[in-house]
C-alpha cells in the first residue's frame, strides 16, 4: 500500500501559517514526522489565496530538505504545477487532473513523465452514484491513456464524499474500485480517506473501517494522516490479511518498531496519593 502522508496542507491553520510566514523549520518537523511514521510520498499543497505557485515552490525546496521522499503536488493549477514540477528531485505524483480541466495538466504530465491523479469527476462536478461514478473514472482514464499516459502511472480517485450526505456514498466508492481495477489491470486507486468522515462524530473510527474495506476492494494508495498510529496499524493488519504482505513481513517488522501499539499517554500531572493509600499499597503482599 503507498502511503501519502497529507499533513503539508495550506488549509491546515498551521501549515497554511507557517508557509505565509516562510517558516521552514515547522514546513520540515511535519514532514519529518510523516517519514518516521511511514508515509511513502508526501502531498504538498501551497493553496495560499493569490500566491500558490509562489508558496509551492517554497514547500518543494524546503520539504526536500528535510527529506528524499517523492512529493505528490497537490494542485490542478497548471500555473503552480509548471513553477515547482522543475525544482522536483524524484519524479512526483500530479494530484489532480479531472475531465473539465484536462489539457493543460495532462501536457505537464507528459513533459515531465509523472504519475497522475485521476478524478472520477463529472462535467458538472461530483458523481451522484455508482455508475456515474464508474463512467465518469472510465471517461478520465481512457483519456489519459489515449495520450500516451500509462496506465501504471495513473491512480484514480473514485472520489470519496462523506456518508453523512448520502447512504451510497462509502459502497459506491468500494464498488467502483472493484470494477474499474478489473477493467483496467495496472491502475492504480487512490482514495483521500478523511472525506468519507466529514461531519459524524468518531472520525477515525469510519477512516479505519472504510480504509480496511476498500483494500479488501483493491485500493492500493490512499492519503492519509499517516501519524493516526491506530490507521496505520489497521492498514499493516489488512495487507497481511489480504495475501498483500507476503509471510507478513512488513506487519513484522511495523511490530518490531512499536507501530502496531498505540502511542504511550502523555503524563499529566495528578492528585497526590493520600498517606492512607500509600500505606494501603505498601501493605499488599508480594
Amino acid at each position: 500500500m503507498l502511503v501519502i502522508g497529507e499533513l503539508i496542507n495550506c488549509t491546515r491553520r498551521r501549515v497554511g501559517a507557517a508557509t505565509a510566514a516562510r517558516d521552514a523549520a515547522v514546513i520540515q518537523e511535519v514532514a519529518q514526522r510523516q517519514v518516521a511514521a511511514g508515509a511513502h510520498l508526501l502531498d504538498v499543497n501551497g493553496g495560499l489565496p493569490g500566491q500558490e505557485a509562489e508558496a509551492l515552490r517554497w514547500l518543494v525546496d524546503v520539504v526536500q530538505e528535510a527529506t528524499d521522499l517523492p512529493l505528490c503536488l497537490d494542485s490542478s493549477d497548471p500555473v503552480a504545477l509548471a513553477a515547482a514540477l522543475p525544482l522536483c528531485r524524484k519524479p512526483p505524483l500530479i494530484n489532480s487532473i479531472e475531465l473539465a480541466r484536462f489539457s493543460s495538466v495532462v501536457a505537464l504530465v507528459k513533459e515531465y513523465g509523472t504519475g497522475v491523479v485521476a478524478l472520477a469527476m463529472g462535467p458538472h462536478g461530483p458523481p451522484s452514484g455508482i455508475d456515474d461514478r464508474v463512467e465518469y473514472a472510465a471517461r478520465v482514464v481512457d483519456r489519459l491513456t489515449a495520450e500516451g499516459v500509462p496506465l501504471e502511472n495513473i491512480h484514480l480517485d473514485p472520489c470519496v464524499m462523506p456518508v453523512s450526505t448520502g447512504g451510497d456514498n462509502g459502497i459506491g466508492v468500494a464498488e467502483c474500485i472493484t470494477r474499474i481495477m478489473v477493467r483496467y489491470p495496472g491502475l492504480h486507486t487512490v482514495v483521500g480517506l478523511s472525506n468519507v468522515s466529514f461531519g459524524l462524530p468518531a472520525r477515525k473510527l469510519l477512516n479505519q473501517c472504510f480504509l480496511t474495506v476498500l483494500m479488501s476492494r483493491g485500493l492500493d494508495s490512499v492519503i492519509v494522516d499517516p501519524t493516526d498510529r491506530q490507521l496505520m496499524a489497521a492498514l499493516y493488519a489488512a495487507e497481511a490479511l489480504l495475501g498483500r504482505d507476503e509471510y507478513c513481513v512488513g506487519y513484522m517488522k511495523a511490530f518490531r518498531k512499536g507501530l502496531l501499539e498505540p502511542a504511550a499517554p502523555s503524563a499529566r500531572p495528578g492528585p497526590a496519593p493520600s498517606p492512607l493509600a500509600a500505606r494501603d499499597s505498601a501493605a499488599v503482599p508480594s
